[in-house]
């Protein structure tokens, strides 16, 4: 299946090339993580609830779009009818 982000108000960070957006009092973030020996090369995501707590990616994405759209969905109202997991 494959996804795609809801929130066309995703914005570009200058300084560290991240990508955030707000949703629902979540804040979203997703940054790339260079290809490193022995690693993968991709973007993962962090949402961050309106208590502070952070959830994030538990898997290295290949296209931006489908790390933002699983970000999007861990800040939906319902969170649980969705796929997404809580990574500590």
């Amino acid at each position: 299946m494959l996804k795609h982000p809801t929130v066309s108000a995703w914005q570009r960070d200058h300084e560290d090339g991240a990508y955030t957006a707000e949703m629902n009092g979540w804040t979203l973030r997703v940054r790339w993580i260079p290809e490193r020996p022995g690693d993968l090369r991709g973007f993962v995501w962090e949402a961050v609830d309106p208590s502070g707590n952070k959830v994030t990616s538990s898997e290295i994405h290949e296209e931006i779009e489908v790390a933002m759209a699983y970000a999007e969905e861990r800040a939906a109202p319902d969170p649980k009818k969705h796929g997404s997991k809580t990574v500590d």
